[in-house]
Parts: C-alpha cells; structure tokens; sequence
C-alpha cells in the first residue's frame, strides 16, 4: 500500500463529500450528549465550506489517497487575528486547520500526521507563525492526536443543558 498525499482538485468534490458524510457521521456518533445532528445536506455543505475558504483566503485542501480511493483530508488557510486576539495576544500572523479526518479502516499508520505535516509546511511557507484548530472536546483520539504533534490547549469551550423544572 503506497499512500500519496495530493492537492485537492475539482474532480475530487464528489468523493471529497462522501468522506465527509462518514466524517459527520464519526463526530456524531461520539456526541454522549446527542446534540450533534448533521442535516442531509451538511456533507456537501461543510465540503464546500472547506473549499471556499481555501480559495478566499490562501488555503489549501490535501487529500491521502490508497491509489485513487480517497482516504483522508485536511484543509487549512491564512486566517487573521479579530480585534480581541489583537488586544490581548502578542501579534501574529495564524494558520488555521479547517478539517482533518482520516478513514478507520487507515489509522494508526501515520496518514494523520503525514496530512498535518504537509499543512504545516503550506503554512509555514505562506507566513504562517502559528496554527490554531477547534476540535470536538468527545474526540479523544484527535485531542491525544494534536497533542502528540505538539498542539496546546488555549481556550475550552463549555456547555450546560437548561431544562424546564
């Protein structure tokens, strides 16, 4: 097996949603709160989403492919501090990873890394001085993921369910 990891084109949307679809489908499963409810159309939605910010603003998609069978995706861009960042950070010039998602059956043979490292460089390259990315807080496998390529916690979003007594 000789993965390839590979700029997205066009011709990939299609199989690019399908992955998508068993991504949401993953995060969804994972949810013990069970708030997370892709509508039908969400695939095509958070894809497209992807792409158009890697048009917009410097990004990039890559893809990891087992000879043509789509894998795994990354997508990043150049994102840009907002008015409170520039207030209260010193001053930088962010990377941000949109979406990182590799297929059960291929993990744990480095196609994850592989995928960060290539955004990491396309980053780097384009400025970048620092990478920032949000993450499901049920998704242990990807917090002990980015943890381990050296990924910190910087701000832990919470959430309470307010039920009618």
């Amino acid at each position: 097996m000789e993965i390839v990891i590979r700029e997205y084109n066009s011709l990939d949307r299609q199989n690019l949603i399908s992955l998508m679809e068993v991504f949401n489908k993953y995060v969804q499963s994972i949810d013990k709160k069970y708030r997370t409810v892709y509508q039908d159309s969400s695939s095509e939605y958070f894809t497209d989403k992807m792409i158009a910010l890697a048009q917009v603003k410097g990004g990039i998609i890559y893809l990891a492919c087992n000879q043509n069978k789509i894998i795994g995706f990354i997508g990043g861009h150049i994102g840009e501090q907002d008015e409170d960042e520039k207030m209260e950070t010193i001053p930088a010039k962010p990377g941000v990873i949109e979406e990182l998602f590799v297929s059960e059956e291929y993990r744990g043979q480095k196609i994850g890394k592989m995928l960060l490292e290539k955004m990491e460089v396309y980053l780097r390259n384009k400025g970048c001085d620092t990478v920032s990315l949000a993450v499901f807080a049920p998704n242990s496998l990807a917090r002990n993921f980015y943890k381990h390529a050296g990924y910190d916690e910087r701000i832990v979003y919470l959430l309470k369910e307010l039920h009618n007594k």
